[in-house]
């Protein structure tokens, strides 16, 4: 018998949305608040205080986009994670719109829509 012909399914079935970098996730309902993950590795970074440093230069990107009331660094956490909020959600939407995709320190950034901020790490 002929071995059967492998088939690949069309590219649409491969990944979902979902799955793309690019896209914000919860962007449907969006809020004022931001959940940014991959901005660094717990595990790689030996700075004294370099939560610090990547929390003002996250600050100083994300000023660009709108007032922030709020950034908090999940330093003891693992993904790299950082929440972000704005005064208000436009401000919260450009800036997920621009980081979301974008390649950070050899990582690429994914964001979502959250509800609410953590008061700490």
């Amino acid at each position: 018998a002929p071995a059967p012909t492998k088939s690949f399914p069309p590219p649409a079935t491969v990944a979902p949305a979902a799955a793309d970098a690019k896209v914000v996730g919860r962007s449907d309902n969006p809020t004022q608040h931001i959940l940014v993950h991959n901005m660094f590795n717990k595990d790689e970074e030996t700075e004294q205080g370099w939560e610090n440093d990547i929390k003002l230069d996250f600050e100083e990107e994300c000023a660009q986009y709108g007032k922030i009331a709020n950034v908090v660094v999940m330093s003891k956490e693992p993904g790299g994670q950082i929440y972000a909020s704005f005064d208000a959600s436009d401000g919260a939407m450009k800036c997920a719109q621009n980081l979301a995709g974008r390649w950070f320190d050899k990582r690429q950034l994914r964001v979502e829509f959250v509800d609410f901020v953590p008061d700490s790490a």
